[in-house]
């Protein structure tokens, strides 16, 4: 399977992503899946550079000089089309990929992305999806908070055109928010990157999708091994319990 990894800022995802790819490697295992490209809207970004080390093309396109050059504003519908359009091109000359992996990509996709690689984009959220409570512009754990959790999780999710979030299919344990305050965000979402995002996005990518045991329904239902994986995705816990 052909990885394309989308990224626009740090690239610490993709740095997991890159670690467990490697550690199947060492270990003697052959991977199912390979990251082959990876693409940024922010050329020169620090997650570029990561993917550099370890020997990934990187391709770019800057989104802020694209849109200046075509006089358009970047959330136009059009216009999103025409650079999505651009970005499909470039990374299929370097590999056509069996998966796109969205980690901490900061571009609001086009009808036309979804339609060319549909059911095929995969997303990550450090919170828990299936919250009602969830609104836009407000960091998942600070959201959490304010709801009285005491604990959060992160998900990964199949990306639809036509859900916010996308349909569930990994969730990480709990990430424990006790005695954390609002004030304390960064190390908060330093906790929810190392205890759940880190952890999942891998294993969903290279034990679930990579092997083929990941599977979707006529009814957009997802399916492991078969099995319905029900509307909250499947619990990390369960598996390693």
């Amino acid at each position: 399977m052909n990885i394309a990894v989308f990224i626009s800022g740090s690239g610490t995802n993709l740095k997991a992503l890159c670690k467990y790819q490697k550690a199947l490697e060492d270990s003697g295992i052959v991977p199912s899946a390979n990251i082959k490209c990876v693409f940024t809207n922010v050329p020169d970004c620090k997650g570029s550079k990561i993917a550099k080390g370890y020997d990934i093309p990187v391709v770019s396109l800057s989104s802020k000089k694209f849109f200046e050059s075509l006089y358009k504003e970047p959330d136009d519908a059009d216009s999103r089309k025409y650079y999505d359009a651009a970005v499909i091109s470039l990374i299929e000359n370097v590999c056509s990929p069996d998966l796109i992996v969205l980690a901490g990509y900061r571009r609001k996709l086009s009808t036309l992305f979804y339609e060319h690689y549909k059911n095929k984009i995969i997303n990550l959220y450090p919170g828990d999806i299936t919250k009602e409570y969830l609104i836009t512009g407000v960091q998942a754990p600070i959201q959490a908070l304010k709801n009285n959790e005491t604990e959060i999780k992160a998900t990964v999710y199949l990306e639809q055109e036509s859900i916010r979030f996308g349909i569930p299919i990994l969730q990480s344990d709990n990430v424990s928010l006790e005695g954390y305050l609002e004030d304390n965000i960064d190390i908060i979402n330093k906790n929810i990157r190392e205890q759940a995002e880190w952890v999942i996005f891998p294993h969903a990518v290279y034990e679930f999708i990579a092997k083929g045991r990941l599977g979707i329904g006529n009814n957009s239902t997802l399916y492991l091994d078969y099995d319905p994986i029900g509307n909250s995705g499947i619990q990390y816990n369960d598996i390693n319990s």
